[in-house]
């Protein structure tokens, strides 16, 4: 039998920020891949949804460990990641943190042009889309509990992709766009300074059991799904797989975007004569 190609740290410490659909399936997941050590999880709210429940974010916690059946610590905390003194003080309680992943993001008045936006929404997207991310990798380097060889991914879900459905709202394209621009831009300074190695993954819309409920939200993902090259819309199995990519010692990566959405976004050949 040959030996995995991709290898990992052991006993690390994980950091996932965000505990929705793709944030909960990656900490259901993640302590038997890696053999972590410590989980952490963050989130803007002590209470999450989990299928079409509500949960407290403490409880999800603990049936993780549970799961998990290891002696993996697994923590949760409610923090503001747009608040400077927050998230400083989350990072200087936990150190030593070598993976993470980057969820979190807010869409503002979906389905609105932007021409009926205001600044608040704006800004407000940015506030937290933008500004948050860069406030966590800021004190995350600052105080050091992003070790040099730390690795993370950032979920950008940019208007290559989930805007390209029309279901998410101008605020929300161009916050993420400046995202995308700053982790192309800045991860070879974060490679060159700290030694942590940042990518991103640009996903196409999941079906989550909320948007499942919701007859608008249900028809915008299924024509989604009627128009997948590869068959289905994207799952929180294809962002774990892809960040398990972006984890490994062998990825030779910094500052790149992978588009997973099923080929959705790819050129559509036209051959033979045109239609009408």
């Amino acid at each position: 039998m040959h030996a995995l190609p991709l290898s990992y740290e052991n006993n690390a410490t994980a950091l996932i920020i965000g505990v929705g659909l793709m944030g909960q399936h990656m900490a259901s997941n993640i302590i038997p891949w890696l053999g972590l050590k410590k989980l952490i999880l963050i989130d803007h709210s002590s209470t999450i949804g989990v299928g079409t429940s509500k949960m407290a974010l403490t409880d999800f916690a603990s049936s993780v460990a549970k799961d998990s059946k290891s002696q993996t610590e697994v923590v949760a905390e409610s923090v503001d990641i747009t608040s400077e003194e927050a998230v400083r003080d989350f990072f200087l309680r936990h150190q030593g943190i070598q993976y993470f992943m980057h969820t979190a993001g807010i869409s503002p008045k979906p389905l609105t042009p932007p021409e009926d936006l205001t600044k608040e929404d704006v800004m407000g997207a940015c506030e937290v889309n933008l500004w948050g991310a860069h406030n966590v990798l800021k004190h995350g380097v600052k105080t050091g509990a992003l070790v040099s060889g730390s690795r993370g991914v950032i979920v950008l879900s940019t208007s290559a992709t989930v805007g390209a459905e029309g279901r998410a709202s101008s605020a929300y394209e161009e916050s993420k766009g400046g995202l995308l621009n700053f982790l192309r831009l800045q991860s070879r300074h974060f490679v060159e300074k700290y030694g942590v190695i940042l990518n991103g993954l640009a996903p196409s819309p999941l079906r989550g059991p909320m948007a499942a409920q919701n007859p608008t939200s249900a028809g915008r993902l299924q024509a989604v799904a009627d128009a997948m090259p590869m068959g289905a819309l994207t799952e929180p199995k294809h962002i774990s797989a892809a960040t398990m990519y972006f984890w490994a010692k062998e990825c030779w990566c910094a500052g790149e975007v992978l588009t997973t959405d099923g080929g959705y976004t790819k050129h559509r050949p036209i051959y033979g004569p045109l239609p009408g």
